[in-house]
């Protein structure tokens, strides 16, 4: 592997977590502020600080993670199978995703529908993210 082709492959993972780390601030938020709003305990604005800023932080955490797991595996297909690259990208995004939803909402039936939600919309933005964080990887001067 030549020194070009490792940046551009680490380019395109750094895309990938990237896109991760701000979909998952941005879930998290809506999701840490939804969760909080609800408990009368917590004043709107209480809701929104804590509720939002912490949501974003840990979204943040496990997207640019997730970025970076899907990245990884992306890019070794990503030249000889562009729609499987992207497949892998979006499955592995909403299956982690799932699971940490699950991790922090807990396992139970009644929370079942948001935690597919939460893949099915992780999965939707990788989807829609992959050719934005795959470019640097498919660049005509690589060798086949």
């Amino acid at each position: 592997m030549t020194k070009d082709e490792y940046r551009r492959r680490w380019a395109g993972t750094a895309r990938t977590a990237t896109a991760g780390a701000l979909i998952g601030a941005i879930g998290g938020a809506v999701a840490g502020t939804s969760s909080l709003l609800s408990d009368d305990g917590f004043s709107t604005g209480a809701a929104l600080f804590f509720g939002g800023g912490f949501g974003a932080a840990f979204g943040a955490l496990f997207g640019v993670g997730t970025g970076a797991v899907g990245g990884c595996l992306a890019v070794h297909v990503v030249r000889r199978h562009v729609l499987l690259a992207r497949t892998l990208l979006a499955v592995c995004s909403g299956v982690l995703i799932a699971l940490a939803t699950a991790w922090s909402l807990g396992p139970e039936m009644g929370r079942l529908g948001w935690i597919v939600l939460a893949g099915v919309v992780a999965s939707t933005a990788a989807w829609l993210c992959a050719p934005w964080c795959l470019r640097p990887l498919r660049a005509a001067d690589l060798p086949a």
